[in-house]
């Protein structure tokens, strides 16, 4: 399992054609599934790139709202809801320290 907030770090992981660059690219190359959420308008150049997302998929994937996701398992695409049980919510609010 891998999860990165934004696909454009990878990039960063040295020059295009370098060794580095290559094995983060790699590790995206090894996953079969892949959950996509909103990417921001500045990253859906480079996730559609990395992740092979079709137009229809990038666009889509712009447009998403808080919990829906895209989907790609073995070839195929699906927009779903994901529901937390209260006790995710709890384990996984990244802003409780903001809420106090």
């Amino acid at each position: 399992m891998m999860v990165i907030h934004r696909l454009s770090d990878l990039l960063t992981a040295g020059d295009a054609g370098s060794r580095g660059r290559a094995l983060a690219e790699g590790l995206l190359t090894d996953c079969s599934t892949r959950v996509i959420y909103r990417q921001e308008a500045d990253q859906l150049g480079s996730a559609a790139a990395l992740l092979g997302l079709t137009g229809v998929e990038t666009q889509a994937v712009s447009a998403l709202t808080k919990g829906r996701g895209l989907w790609k398992v073995a070839g195929r695409s699906f927009i779903t809801q994901h529901l937390l049980h209260p006790r995710e919510r709890e384990l996984f609010d990244t802003d409780a320290r903001m809420h106090g």
